[in-house]
């Protein structure tokens, strides 16, 4: 029973209680009444409250359901001039590195304890009317929510498990037109990625870098469509980029684009197309074709200043546009404990160069990731993921070699005050372990480790000394390990 029932329920009780002893009271009132059938009465009134299948109130429709996400991140490399949470902390005293734990997602804290998420939906789905509707809510608390809204953990962020983002608040419409349109108006997560927001529903607790090079959520309207068994489709209009944490940017002081993408001007596009392959001696398959379109859009504020307001002018004419590609094999040859999955996904962004008269210039990224999956049985479950990402940073180099203006979608640290450390190409691979337990009722804790490691000596994982933009002395790997226990309800 969750604990908006048990607050109904105990309310429910004083209610009845009061009644009971007011009625006791009242002469009009028969006092033979037994004990018994009063509780019999208070039963069934509480059995009414619920009922339904993941939690809500019966006869209304309304579910609720979440989880709660706790973990335990562990840095193995030297993380001694770093702090792992406040004042400066997550980033060395005098800048120049990245902290320990670069390039990810959420589990940027390290060596802690960590609130990632607590999540709550209430939903009501879509009746089964001529014209049916139904909502959807889903907010989360914790560390994970500074993430959500457009800001970062990564670089010296502030842990707060108090933080407060929604994920969706969306109202799905039935349209009876053909096999009838699913329309969905409001925010959602997005329609990209293999891997998806809530760390539970992945085969990793830690995302790859294909999930942080896609936007998280949308806010605009989305029309699917199920055309047979096989094919479904889905096309959106949206605000466009949902922040600026791998965004293309904040030039001119127009501030970022925090969840809604409310500060954008100018609408994005998306589609997704998914394929349910039929079940055969191989094996079956589902697999999906996504891609993205839009603007990074910003809007002058009142400090922006007129040369602030012409940048705006140049880089709002500059677009984000992916492509991504996925699937699994369920069951391949018949190995019932067997499954894998590919993605892969590439991403371009036009970016202002300066100084003037310079136009625009491109930096773009690529992610293949590739996943296996083994169920022991129902209470073990392992897992593993490889990934490659590699970029092109530079935009643009004058005759000596130095760069103009360089931009870069790598989540690594690049040197500003040394030319030679500015990557033009750079590589990122990962190696990702997961064993999953299943043993206690609707918990799931997980053990990870996970190894990373660049090709490129001018960008890594952190220093282990005080000297800044020390070659030598620049981590080219960098090794984690996670706790992770979720309790859905």
């Amino acid at each position: 029973m969750n604990l908006t029932k048990k607050a109904l329920g105990l309310t429910l009780a004083a209610s009845v209680g009061f009644a009971a002893i007011t009625f006791a009271d009242d002469p009009g009132v028969s006092s033979k009444k037994s004990l018994e059938s009063r509780i019999q009465e208070l039963e069934a009134k509480l059995k009414d409250l619920g009922g339904n299948t993941g939690g809500g109130v019966k006869g209304s429709g309304i579910k609720i359901s979440g989880f709660v996400d706790t973990s335990y991140v562990v840095n193995l490399g030297d993380t001694d001039n770093f702090g792992p949470i406040a004042g400066g902390a997550g980033d060395r005293a005098g800048g120049g590195a990245a902290p320990p734990n670069a390039g990810r997602v959420f589990d940027s804290q390290f060596d802690s304890f960590n609130l990632n998420a607590v999540k709550l939906t209430i939903q009501k789905d879509k009746d089964t009317s001529k014209f049916p509707a139904g909502f959807r809510l889903d907010t989360i608390f914790g560390e994970d929510a500074r993430v959500i809204k457009g800001g970062s953990n990564i670089g010296g962020s502030t842990a707060d498990d108090s933080e407060f983002a929604i994920e969706q608040a969306y109202i799905n419409l039935g349209v009876p037109i053909g096999n009838g349109i699913d329309v969905k108006f409001g925010k959602m997560v997005t329609l990209l990625g293999f891997e998806v927001l809530e760390s539970p529903a992945n085969w990793q607790f830690s995302r790859s870098d294909a999930f942080r090079l896609a936007p998280m959520t949308q806010t605009g309207a989305t029309f699917g469509y199920q055309w047979n068994d096989m094919f479904t489709t889905t096309v959106g209009l949206i605000n466009g980029w949902d922040s600026t944490t791998s965004g293309s940017g904040t030039a001119g002081g127009g501030g970022g684009v925090f969840g809604s993408g409310n500060r954008n001007l100018n609408p994005g596009f998306v589609g997704r197309v998914d394929v349910s392959g039929p079940k055969t001696s191989v094996g079956d398959f589902n697999a999906f074709v996504a891609g993205f379109y839009a603007n990074d859009v910003k809007v002058p504020t009142a400090s922006t200043t007129a040369a602030g307001i012409a940048a705006l002018a140049t880089s709002n004419d500059e677009a984000t546009h992916i492509w991504n590609i996925g699937g699994t094999w369920n069951k391949p040859f018949e190995v019932e404990q067997m499954t894998w999955g590919v993605d892969y996904l590439y991403r371009n962004d036009e970016q202002p160069v300066t100084p003037a008269p310079l136009a625009h210039g491109e930096v773009d990224a690529s992610a293949f990731s590739s996943y296996a999956k083994w169920d022991w049985n129902k209470y073990l479950t392992s897992s593993a993921r490889l990934s490659y990402s590699w970029y092109n940073n530079n935009i643009l180099r004058n005759a000596t070699g130095a760069p103009v203006s360089a931009n870069s979608l790598s989540p690594l640290v690049v040197s500003a005050t040394n030319a030679s450390f500015n990557p033009a190409e750079s590589d990122l691979f990962s190696l990702t372990l997961t064993q999953a337990f299943n043993v206690w009722k609707d918990t799931l804790l997980r053990l990870e480790w996970r190894h990373d490691w660049t090709d490129a000596a001018n960008i890594g994982f952190g220093v282990g000394s005080a000297v800044a933009n020390s070659r030598d002395d620049i981590r080219q790997e960098q090794d984690t390990i996670a706790v992770n226990v979720v309790y859905s309800f």
